[in-house]
């Protein structure tokens, strides 16, 4: 057999080369092992008021409770971890010779592993590892990264990257988690003896934790408080204070205080993230209270659901945020955020339009607005006490929440405008032409969101006091707020809001609808209720120069109940949430900058005319100067003893006393008179002068007096309508038409109404401006 000769220069340099590759691999291995980032575990979301209070959190993907890592470690931990996992922390570079030494002897003493001699280093490389195996070569792969790590991060990161990923039992990871969970605190606020309950969990967090191993947990603490005595980190009050301390039984659920704020910061890409809002955790809890007691109540009414939302006039910072009541059932749809759920208005926008109307020039606040009945095409207006007071002023119309006069007044502004201005105010729900809400828009016809109201009304209180409307902030300054969408051009004239809310506040007042006594407030609130079609929702908003709180209250799945009104459910908790938060200590400020006095009468409510006879100088809005002179101030002819009236046709001037009278249009009369009982009617004319004067004044030329007609049939079937007509001598004089007693609407020059009455005898009477009245009864047969 042939003998192989090996050349063992070659050998020895292949395994250079070898032994070369390997280190150069090792190196490479060594420089890369420690990730750019340590950790990609999911983490909670977590949310926490302005001062650092945690508010609730939702548990991280994986089922864990881990918080995001804190910035800093309190000094207490710190000096416990440190002391019972690695007391040479800030002596070594990862690898502590002397706890492996003691490590070896302890195992080979007690022929098993019952010590690894990790420092905290090194546990931070397992964990990082997802804790393998405890082998020799695992142990040696935890050395060599426990040194890399220290090369590359400082102590301090170290420790925190620790104590925010190390497990604490249960499903809890992390300092901050841990804190939360057994103790209900933020760790910074933490005991020593707390503080050292949690320093000796990750040592074996799947054997002992608070509600397992209790006993064993006890001894481990203290001997760990033991340590720290010894070592003379706490005195000896401390030490016996802290053993006397008990250990927390079993995991705290986490505060649930916001839990729809949450939400909604979760859907806006918050997931994961510890997030800083501005929520005041007092005022937050103290809402929460109210609008559960109050629900309790509501409840036997059938009543499950409401809102809350408090801002800050001055910041424009969200302090409270209560989405719901607790219903946690599944029925009762507490689930629902109904802070941004679409809801019918009520009278709620009712003060924004008389603010715009202000700012036109259209009304002056004392201005007389018409309350009779009154009929748009097919929409008759009706007042929630069905009753008319003929005139009313526009801020009693507002105070009082009058629908006629509101409806009237936004006929009069501009159906249209008034839609573009709430575009403009930021409401969001709009979202179908003006005309499709009609004039009903101003009694609830459209939709809104709590929020929306919230913010209009703190926008509009900002620019009063500041003269600048702020975007509501859910974040501090500091935080990465998501921005806002939209611009919303809420600019409104100063002098008009000041109006606006000096008549909301009137709104405080004794009312047959419900409890003052409930609503007595020490304080000066600007405020508003509104109750929705079908008593489905109740709204308040009140203002104060501090502070707005908008409260709603009804059922999330829409269903109407008895009673359910803005004064009865919503006022009364508005007021109680008032009464938790600090008192103003002054009233907004007049903006005399963009008032003037204006000389007005006191008994319309206008602009001063030279016949007006009460006269009173008030401050208002400058715009309020383009408001007409008072018209119902006439001068009036009457006999020389002023029991008459009389004109020229049938007196002689000579004969006749002239003298200024406040005189309403018939159809206002007729009811102001029953509220007013200072109010003079006028003096019946003369017998001769009346003969001339209502001769063929009015003359109804269709239908004649007594005859049957029929109403034609459109093609679709359904009944069409006839055209009715009358005709004045004066063809600049107004005739109201009524139709059995139930008022139809005003006519002028040309006297026509299309009218469909149904088949049956009627009654139609008009009635001119100088209360002269002409009636015919007809009867309608039906179909032709």
């Amino acid at each position: 057999m042939k003998r192989i000769r090996i050349n063992k220069p070659l050998l020895k340099g292949i395994s250079r080369d070898v032994a070369f590759i390997g280190f150069c691999l090792f190196i490479t291995w060594y420089l890369r092992c420690i990730p750019e980032k340590l950790f990609n575990d999911p983490t909670s979301t977590v949310l926490l008021d302005r001062n650092g209070v945690l508010l609730g959190a939702k548990i991280a993907g994986d089922g864990q409770w881990r918080f995001s890592p804190a910035g800093s470690i309190p000094s207490k931990f710190e000096k416990c971890i440190i002391e019972f996992e690695d007391r040479n922390f800030y002596g070594h570079y990862g690898i502590s010779i002397n706890g492996i030494g003691r490590a070896v002897v302890q195992n080979v003493k007690h022929k098993r592993v019952v010590s690894g001699g990790s420092t905290i280093t090194m546990q931070l490389a397992r964990i990082m590892r997802k804790n393998p195996p405890r082998t020799v070569p695992e142990k040696v792969i935890e050395m060599l990264m426990a040194t890399r790590l220290e090369m590359r991060f400082s102590k301090k990161d170290i420790l925190n990257y620790y104590a925010s990923n190390a497990p604490f039992g249960n499903n809890v990871v992390g300092l901050e988690a841990a804190s939360w969970r057994y103790y209900g605190r933020p760790p910074e606020t933490l005991s020593w003896a707390e503080s050292a309950t949690l320093a000796v969990l990750p040592n074996a967090p799947g054997l002992i934790y608070p509600g397992k191993n209790h006993q064993r947990l006890l001894e481990k603490r203290n001997r760990l408080l033991k340590r720290l005595y010894e070592m003379l980190a706490i005195d000896e009050t401390t030490y016996q204070l802290a053993l006397s301390e008990p250990l927390p039984d079993k995991p705290l659920r986490l505060p649930q205080s916001a839990p729809h704020l949450l939400a909604k910061f979760m859907k806006e890409g918050g997931r994961g993230k510890t997030i800083s809002s501005t929520i005041d955790q007092s005022l937050q809890a103290k809402a929460m209270q109210q609008l559960q007691a109050h629900s309790e109540l509501l409840q036997e009414n059938k009543i499950y659901n409401g809102a809350i939302m408090i801002t800050s006039v001055k910041t424009g910072e969200v302090l409270a945020y209560v989405g719901n009541t607790q219903a946690t059932d599944a029925e009762h749809s507490g689930d629902v955020d109904c802070i941004v759920a679409p809801r019918s208005t009520g009278s709620i926008l009712k003060p924004l339009l008389y603010a715009k109307s202000l700012e036109d020039g259209l009304i002056t606040p004392a201005m007389l607005l018409p309350d009779v009945p009154t009929q748009f095409g097919s929409f008759s207006p009706k007042n929630f006490s069905l009753q008319f007071d003929g005139a009313v002023s526009a801020n009693e119309a507002l105070s009082r929440s009058l629908n006629i006069p509101m409806v009237r007044l936004l006929n009069d502004y501009g159906l249209e405008k008034f839609y573009r201005d709430l575009k403009n105010y930021g409401m969001t729900t709009l979202a179908k032409p003006a005309q499709h809400y009609g004039l009903s828009l101003i009694l609830g016809g459209a939709e809104a969101k709590l929020y929306d109201l919230n913010r209009v009304y703190t926008q509009m209180a900002q620019e009063l006091q500041n003269g600048k409307a702020l975007p509501l902030r859910f974040q501090p300054k500091e935080a990465p707020a998501k921005k806002e969408k939209g611009r919303w051009a809420t600019k409104t004239n100063k002098a008009a809001i000041f109006s606006t809310f000096e008549a909301m506040v009137e709104v405080n007042r004794p009312d047959d609808d419900g409890n003052w006594k409930a609503f007595a407030s020490a304080q000066k609130i600007a405020w508003k209720t509104g109750t929705s079609f079908g008593f489905r929702d109740a709204w308040a908003i009140g203002i104060t120069p501090d502070y707005v709180v908008s409260v709603w209250v009804g059922n999330a799945d829409g269903e109407g109940r008895p009673g359910l009104t803005g004064i009865k459910a919503a006022a009364p908790l508005l007021f109680d949430v008032f009464a938790q938060l600090p008192r103003s200590a002054a009233w907004f400020r007049a903006p005399r900058e963009e008032q003037c006095k204006v000389m007005i009468c006191k008994e319309s409510g206008q602009r001063a005319s030279d016949l007006c006879e009460h006269k009173v100088s008030v401050w208002m809005p400058k715009t309020c100067l383009n408001t007409t002179a008072c018209p119902y101030h006439v001068m009036v002819h009457l006999t020389k003893d002023g029991k008459q009236r009389v004109d020229s046709d049938c007196e002689s001037v000579y004969n006749m006393k002239n003298t200024a009278w406040f005189v309403l249009p018939p159809l206002i009369e007729r009811y102001y008179k029953f509220n007013h009982p200072n109010y003079r009617i006028l003096p019946d004319f003369k017998a001769e002068c009346l003969a001339k004067i209502s001769d063929r004044a009015i003359a109804v030329l269709y239908p004649k007096p007594n005859s049957r007609i029929y109403v034609p049939v459109e093609i679709d079937g359904k009944m069409g309508r006839t055209v009715f007509e009358a005709t004045h001598r004066n063809i600049n004089t107004k005739i109201y038409w009524h139709l059995d007693d139930e008022y139809l609407g005003e006519t002028k020059e040309i006297h026509q109404l299309s009218l469909n009455p149904s088949p049956g005898k009627h009654k139609l009477m008009l009635i001119d401006e100088n209360g002269i009245a002409v009636s015919v009864k007809f009867e309608v047969m039906g179909k032709e």
